[in-house]
């Protein structure tokens, strides 16, 4: 059993009762932060992002480092009550977490390196981390710890280790090494500088810490107090901090591709004088949806359209083009599809309009035509005619052809109004 005096001087120090109170912060601190890599873990599952697998690795490390910091507060808990018998089980706790955190962090490193690195690989890794895990749990004079008995000093609790103690934890703090060196050869190469400096701080203080630690497990005191509690959450918070400012700016350059993206789909898909859509988006629209296409087909022509390029230019054309585009789009329902077919010709598929529901949306449109102004253009009517055919089973083609020569019967009816097309079986 532990000195009892160097218990009462370990409990009762001022260094210890300090250090103590910033193990229970940085405890909160990661177990906040854990929380917030779950919910942004499970936010890049959901959109099937391609970083869900570093998120997914970085996330559970931070998940033994919160283990590891919750035990070793636990054993100084242990000790402050009395209950000397409970001390070695959040030590061994600890040291576990500590093993399982470093095979999470070969994980990171591994899917930082190339996102699809195969789920077998990094499972034999964690399965090694838990075999490690599973050594310091055996009390055996030829492995790590020797029984359940310890040593209380004036800076910390030490097991009472035996002789793979060394090599156990010298292969640990070479690994970890290893990792950090390709962690940062990569942060090396990080596009913003505040990442890079970061991920520096982050891993120099946390490389630090687990060496300090490591030695002070060995028996080599460098500080009177264990730096990895503390080194684990300056980690943490960096790493999350670069994590997040480097998924920002990911996030940004998804945006501004996704702009020229759509950029590029609407010089492909719109006019560029109406901003409507144009004859090809509809027709593969209307290929697309095939003979089951519900609803009809609208046709719309401009009375006088040329009257007013003659007599005023064409550029007052391309106003009233442009003019109309806007009522149309203000008029159609959200469903509905506008295209410019050519010319003063517009086509609009309305997917739920029929013989008897197209009138109303007509006199909707024929209102708003009627309001449109134009300066420096008179004695002229802005007006449309309009023919209207259901599409019935057949090739849309067909349909549009009797929506047409309903059109022709609306202009010879006197311009500005919309006529029928009958049932292609009548």
């Amino acid at each position: 059993m532990p000195n009892s005096n160097a218990v009462v001087r370990l409990t009762g120090s001022g260094v210890d009762t300090w250090a103590l109170w910033l193990k229970i912060m940085a405890c909160g601190a990661t177990v906040t932060l854990l929380l917030l890599l779950a919910v942004f873990t499970w936010a890049l599952y959901r959109q099937r992002d391609r970083e869900t697998p570093v998120a997914l690795h970085f996330t559970l490390a931070n998940l033994f480092a919160s283990v590891y910091v919750a035990g070793d507060i636990a054993v100084r808990l242990s000790l402050l009550q009395g209950q000397l018998g409970s001390v070695m089980q959040p030590y061994r706790v600890s040291l576990s977490a500590v093993v399982m955190a470093l095979a999470a962090f070969i994980c990171l490193e591994q899917v930082l390196r190339r996102r699809a690195t195969p789920p077998l690989r990094l499972l034999v890794i964690y399965a090694v981390g838990a075999l490690l895990s599973a050594l310091l749990w055996w009390r055996h004079p030829g492995l790590i710890i020797r029984n359940d008995t310890f040593t209380v000093s004036d800076v910390g609790v030490f097991a009472d280790y035996c002789a793979g103690a060394a090599p156990f934890f010298g292969g640990c703090l070479v690994l970890f090494a290893i990792a950090t060196y390709r962690m940062l050869r990569r942060a090396r190469r990080a596009g913003s500088d505040l990442v890079r400096r970061l991920t520096w701080f982050g891993f120099a203080v946390f490389f630090l810490a687990g060496v300090h630690d490591t030695f002070r497990e060995l028996g080599v005191e460098l500080l009177p107090f264990s730096a990895l509690t503390l080194g684990c959450a300056v980690f943490q918070l960096g790493a999350f901090a670069a994590m997040a400012i480097h998924y920002s700016l990911t996030l940004g350059e998804r945006s501004r591709h996704d702009h020229q993206l759509r950029r590029l789909t609407d010089r492909a898909t719109r006019d560029p004088l109406s901003g409507l859509f144009n004859r090809a988006y509809l027709e593969h629209r209307l290929d697309t949806l095939g003979r089951a296409a519900p609803g009809g087909l609208l046709f719309i022509d401009l009375d006088h359209f040329k009257l007013v390029n003659d007599r005023f230019g064409h550029g007052h054309g391309d106003r009233l083009i442009r003019a109309v585009a806007e009522c149309i789009r203000d008029t159609m329902r959200q469903e509905d599809i506008a295209c410019r077919w050519g010319g003063d010709e517009f086509v609009v598929y309305l997917p739920s309009a029929s013989a008897s529901s197209a009138p109303p949306v007509v006199e909707r449109l024929l209102r708003a035509f009627a309001t449109i102004e134009l300066h420096g253009v008179t004695d002229i009517d802005i007006g449309a005619s309009m023919g209207f055919a259901e599409l019935d089973g057949g090739d849309w083609r067909d349909t549009l052809q009797r929506a047409d020569a309903a059109l022709y019967q609306a202009k010879a009816g006197g311009r500005n109004r919309l006529s029928i097309a009958p049932s292609a079986t009548d």
